[in-house]
């Protein structure tokens, strides 16, 4: 394998994944104190935002490169994962329903953002010197945002049922979209040629079905999928969404009929 998916990318895939696999397993088994899972959480959202942002400092004190060099999603929400590195964080200075929302859409996104990316890094990565520190670290800040948000799933910080797909597509309208639309607006005039959430240009050039709209919709429906999935397989049937829904609307009925009846 050549250019972008030669053996050092696949290594850099399988390693992360089987070390991941170990971390979530062996915390699974050693952590049960709910306090000490938001530790978890935290420390875990801190070195993702921490890898994100090194490539700055590596830059700027290791390189001698000019500050600005980093790039503008370094310190900018430019990208969807940017957002997600930078949220994680501070998820746990929210209290109640913000809190949970924040949360639940973080981790799904996140999972998506790692995977995509790690499996797709050839706007970071075309062969060369994996170990190279700014592409390292996108690696690494992707891996991390993977491990942060998949122990959101396995220490049960995230409770899967129907109302997380409100949270993703909530997530997408109310943080997305508005971040793409100000940041796009904010560096056009200050001159830069900013792509803000791929709000003005596609993520694949070429590819038009491949629009953030048409993602999100995916993306979106794929959580569904995976709820209805869970739902069938880990709830009794009275405590599935699909069949609460089926119930409700037949009550609905019955009361729309009773009062047609009158």
């Amino acid at each position: 394998m050549t250019g972008t998916y030669d053996i050092k990318w696949l290594l850099y895939v399988i390693i992360p994944f089987l070390l991941t696999a170990i971390i979530l397993v062996v915390l699974h088994f050693t952590v049960k104190k709910e306090t000490t899972k938001e530790n978890w959480i935290k420390i875990f959202g801190f070195l993702t935002l921490i890898s994100h942002i090194s490539v700055y400092y590596y830059k700027y004190i290791v390189l001698k490169q000019p500050a600005n060099d980093a790039g503008v999603s370094t310190f900018f929400p430019i990208y969807p994962c940017n957002v997600a590195m930078m949220l994680f964080p501070i998820v746990y200075l929210f209290n109640g329903k913000t809190r949970t929302f924040l949360i639940e859409f973080l981790a799904y996104y996140g999972v998506y953002g790692g995977v995509i990316t790690m499996f797709e890094p050839s706007s970071f990565y075309s062969g060369g010197d994996i170990l190279y520190w700014p592409t390292f670290k996108s690696f690494l800040s992707h891996s991390l945002l993977l491990l942060t948000s998949l122990y959101c799933f396995t220490s049960g910080t995230v409770k899967i049922g129907i109302r997380n797909i409100v949270s993703f597509v909530g997530g997408i309208l109310l943080i997305f979209l508005p971040t793409g639309l100000i940041m796009n607006y904010i560096l056009l005039k200050a001159g830069y040629d900013p792509n803000a959430m791929y709000l003005r240009y596609l993520p694949l050039e070429g590819v038009p079905l491949l629009n953030p709209y048409i993602i999100s919709f995916l993306m979106a429906l794929v959580v569904l999928l995976f709820i209805t999935v869970w739902d069938r397989f880990k709830k009794p049937e009275e405590e599935r969404w699909y069949v609460i829904l089926k119930n409700k609307f037949a009550d609905w009925q019955v009361k729309y009929k009773q009062l047609n009846s009158k």
